[in-house]
This record gives structure tokens, sequence and C-alpha cells, in this order.
């Protein structure tokens, strides 16, 4: 076995590439550091794009896994230039389907349910809201073959390693950092259902079903929970203050999800999870401890990071 992980050096990707290292399988990681100014991390490193369907057609070969990562990730993301979404999210990967026999272990998102009242199986019919939902929708359909692995994931969460950028454009992280930087939470109706996984979840999930006889799609998430309960979880770390408004959060995704199926076939054991609590307290102390100095600087959101990588022409 040797894997191939693409967008390995993300902030997923950090949390994964620790589990395989943990496991001892041998890898490379490829990525064009969208995200990132640099890697330090002391793994197989080749800088590349997935759009580069060249060198993958020469990499390919020398692997019988491949861990797809690379994307650009978020709803206001995406949106910032749908085409150059399309050519990441959803072309690369329709490519890899019919180019590649190995087994493929794919990053889909819960965001592809949408607006649901009811809590949803892998069987509920999707109703993505966002481009960003839309694309990955698209690449799931060119992977219902026999070796393909799809895991719907839930809201990330954590902090995934030393190494990578930590995300503040994710509910948990993100209003952790409101607390103790602003002292009071504006909490919008706060009545819709979010699923949430820490990303060091999401790492062993993945390396753990890398050669497990399991195929198709599952939701992964450790929790279903509204946002006003989250807002009371970060209450009980932090001690801010609350405060609701009956204002609509712009966001109008509302969905509960079953992990029914995962459970059922063993794909992660939900006594070894990390809480939402947990991630709480990671990011807390990070800026307690005044290691994020900035907790609204442009690196930690996809969306602003993009928009200076097209405006700039990095990005194209």
């Amino acid at each position: 076995m040797k894997v191939l992980v693409t967008g390995g050096a993300g902030y997923i990707g950090a949390a994964v590439t620790d589990a395989i290292l943990k496991r001892g399988v041998p890898f490379t990681v490829y990525d064009n550091l969208l995200y990132e100014s640099h890697y330090f991390k002391e793994v197989d490193f080749i800088y590349g794009d997935i759009r580069d369907t060249e060198i993958l057609k020469k990499l390919l070969p020398h692997y019988t896994h491949v861990v797809w990562l690379a994307a650009i990730v978020g709803d206001a993301a995406c949106q910032i230039r749908p085409a150059l979404t399309v050519a990441i999210n959803q072309e690369p990967v329709k490519w890899l389907a019919e180019n590649y026999d190995g087994r493929v272990l794919f990053a889909s998102t819960c965001s592809v349910y949408g607006q649901q009242d009811a809590e949803v199986t892998e069987e509920s019919p999707l109703n993505p809201l966002s481009l960003y939902a839309q694309t990955k929708v698209q690449a799931e359909s060119y992977l219902h073959r026999e070796n393909a692995l799809i895991f719907r994931l839930g809201t990330v969460f954590g902090v995934s390693d030393a190494y990578s950028r930590l995300r503040m454009d994710l509910a948990v992280n993100y209003m952790t950092a409101n607390a103790h930087t602003k002292g009071t939470l504006t909490v919008f109706g706060g009545e819709q259902w979010r699923p949430f996984i820490h990303v060091k979840d999401i790492g062993e999930i993945m390396v753990y079903n890398l050669d497990r006889p399991v195929r198709g799609i599952y939701n992964l998430a450790t929790i279903n929970q509204q946002i006003k309960d989250l807002a009371r979880t970060v209450r009980e770390v932090t001690g801010c203050k609350i405060e609701y408004t009956e204002q609509k959060f712009q966001d109008a995704r509302n969905y509960r999800v079953s992990t029914a199926k995962a459970l059922r076939d063993n794909v992660f054991n939900p006594n070894t999870a990390r809480t939402v609590q947990d991630g709480v307290r990671e990011i807390s102390a990070l800026v307690r401890q005044g290691r994020i100095k900035y907790t609204e600087n442009d690196i930690y959101f996809n969306e602003r990071q993009i928009a200076t990588l097209v405006r700039n022409g990095h990005l194209i």
C-alpha cells in the first residue's frame, strides 16, 4: 500500500497525514499550497496542481490509494470565481475516475443536503444550496464505482496539527475566538442544526478505512447540534455572554445527519470521538496563551484567502 494525498498540506490534510504517519504507511503529499505560504512537515512532498493531469498521469501508477482532499472549500470561497471552482472541485475528479483504477477516498460534505427538516441519511434527497455543494454532488457522481469511499463530512472543528494553518471560518472555531476577543456571542436565531466532527477524527477515520472492505457514501459526524446549543457550550468553556437576535442568518442550511450506516459498518468508533467541548478548549487555549495574535487575520479564512489570490493573479 502506498498513498497519494492531494491537498495533504491543508487543514484536513494535516490530520490525515498525521494519522498515516502513525499507521506507518508510505505516502506522498501532493499540494499547490493554495492556503499555505510554506510546508515544513517532514514527509514526502510534491508541489503540484490537481488540474495538471500530465503530472498526475505519471504519478498515479505508483500509488495504490488516493485520498482526494484538494478543493476550494466553503460556500463563500467558491462563489468568488465560479468557473475556477468547477475547474478545481469537479473536473479533476472526473478525470481521476476515468484514469485511475486504485482505491479512492474522497472528502465530500454534508452541505449537499442543504435545507432539511428531518434527519437525513445517505439515501435522502440532495438539496445543494451553494456552488460548493453542487460541485461536491457532481464529483460524487463520478466516483460511484467499486473502489471509491466517499465521506460526507459534517462541519469540522478543532486544531489539526502543528504545521497547517488554523481555520477560523468554521462555526466552533470562529465562535470560540469571538467569545475571547469580543466577550459576547451574537446568535442569529440559533434554531438551525449542523452536524459536527473534529478534524483529527476525520483524519483517523479516513486512514482506518484505507483498506477496509467498505465503499460508497457515508455521513461522518459525531454530534448534531443547534447553533444556540453550540453557543452555550462555548459560554461554558469561555465564560462569554450570549446575545440572541431574531434576525435571520444569511446561511439557509439546516440539517441533521444520521450516521447509522457508518456505525453499522464499523467505519468509526463513537466512543473515541472528540467532543465539541474538546475543540472549544483547544481554540480557547491558543487564544488565551497568545499563540494566535490576531484571530481575524485573512489567512484563517478561505474566502478572504481565495479573494486575495484571485485579485493578485496568483490563482487562475
